[in-house]
């Protein structure tokens, strides 16, 4: 068997799929089909939690017709390869027989030896219905600030409450991302496809990560799934699929209910991000950052348990009761960063000493109005 691909579009598909193969798991793989009736190499990744499948134009096909269009290959070695293979639009030319046991590669300039594993029969691609479209940069955005959010423990990703939820309706997808103690859900537009009533997907820190890519300006993903996987088709054609959480979603409202829109004030969010993260530097073993207002200077104070302080100015406030809110850096971090550059609002609830609870972070548009598609949240710690 001989054929050859363009190298920027074996490249470009390779890179994608790639990412469905885990190394660590023993039914974990990676195989070529060659489907010579259409001309094309059709290459699938797979593991316990994913799916991925894309194709790619071959072209100067030889082969019998005895011989075999299967083949699994050694996973590690084709990643590796990947990473070295030309880019440019240049020919690359695979060809194999069964005494060696491998794919010999070569490029105008370069040859290499891609080992072929045991055959053993595909799976078969799972069906899935495509939901919606929606813009590749907005999903990809979004989706890389929120996964912050989320916990990287694998003992606590089984759980509606530490996991991303995708929720999609008729022109609007959602992604919701908690690990119990912030919030952020961001509404992002889209366009239905084929959907009869609003759809609610759960997926695992881990295979958020796997999901995440580059895209160029303009490209539209197409969003589909079925009972046990979610993931999207690229402008390419290729398939990019990872396992859900049969759970329910978190009822957040009950989280909602806990903030409170006592005590707010609006600050910039780069100013109030920046003295959180400086004075958290300065105390290297506690976690911790008091919040306090300051109505008489009109000032938010961000301090440690050592001393240090910054001040950060309020442009808007509305007190009923000013003092302290004690938070885990972190956790407060996590919430800021999805929000809108500017300013942002700060709805502190009621500040006793030691009261619990929850801040609610309003992004807020240019024009100083609500953005209305953002939910931040940061729990607060006893004092």
């Amino acid at each position: 068997m001989k054929f050859q691909v363009k190298g920027t579009e074996f490249s470009n598909i390779l890179g994608t799929v790639i990412k469905g193969f885990n190394s660590k798991e023993d039914n974990s793989y990676v195989a070529f089909k060659l489907d010579d009736k259409n001309d094309e190499l059709i290459i699938t990744s797979r593991s316990r939690a994913t799916f991925f499948e894309g194709k790619i134009k071959v072209h100067s096909v030889e082969i019998e017709e005895d011989e075999p269009r299967v083949y699994h290959l050694d996973g590690v070695k084709l990643k590796q390869l990947g990473s070295i293979l030309p880019t440019a639009p240049i020919n690359i030319e695979f060809s194999i027989n069964d005494k060696t046991r491998s794919f010999t590669i070569k490029t105008t300039a370069s040859k290499y030896k891609l080992p072929v594993l045991s055959e053993t029969p595909l799976a078969p691609a799972p069906e899935v219905t495509e939901y919606s479209t929606v813009d590749a940069n907005d999903f990809m955005n979004v989706a890389k600030v929120l996964i912050k959010i989320l916990s990287t423990d694998p003992s606590t990703q089984e759980h509606q409450i530490s996991c991303m939820h995708f929720n999609i309706s008729e022109d609007k997808l959602k992604m919701l991302a908690t690990d119990a103690y912030a919030l952020g859900s961001v509404k992002i537009d889209s366009s239905k496809i084929d959907l009869d009533e609003e759809k609610d997907i759960l997926i695992r820190h881990t295979e958020l990560a796997t999901l995440l890519g580059t895209f160029s300006p303009g490209e539209t993903l197409t969003i589909v799934g079925s009972d046990d996987m979610f993931g999207y088709v690229d402008e390419n054609g290729t398939l990019s699929l990872v396992g859900v959480i049969n759970m329910s979603p978190l009822d957040i409202s009950q989280v909602e209910g806990v903030a409170k829109d006592d005590n707010k004030v609006v600050v910039d969010k780069n100013e109030l991000k920046s003295a959180i993260e400086t004075v958290n530097k300065l105390s290297p073993n506690d976690e911790r950052v008091d919040i306090e207002l300051d109505e008489q200077n009109n000032q938010v104070r961000v301090s440690n348990r050592y001393g240090d302080y910054i001040d950060v100015d309020i442009s808007e406030s509305e007190f009923s009761s000013p003092g302290t809110a004690t938070f885990a850096t972190s956790v407060l971090i996590k919430s800021l960063n999805p929000a809108n550059s500017g300013s942002i609002r700060l709805e502190f609830g009621e500040l006793e000493e030691d009261t619990p609870g929850a801040v609610k972070l309003i992004s807020l548009q240019a024009d100083g109005s609500d953005d209305t598609q953002t939910t931040l949240i940061a729990t607060k710690m006893m004092r």
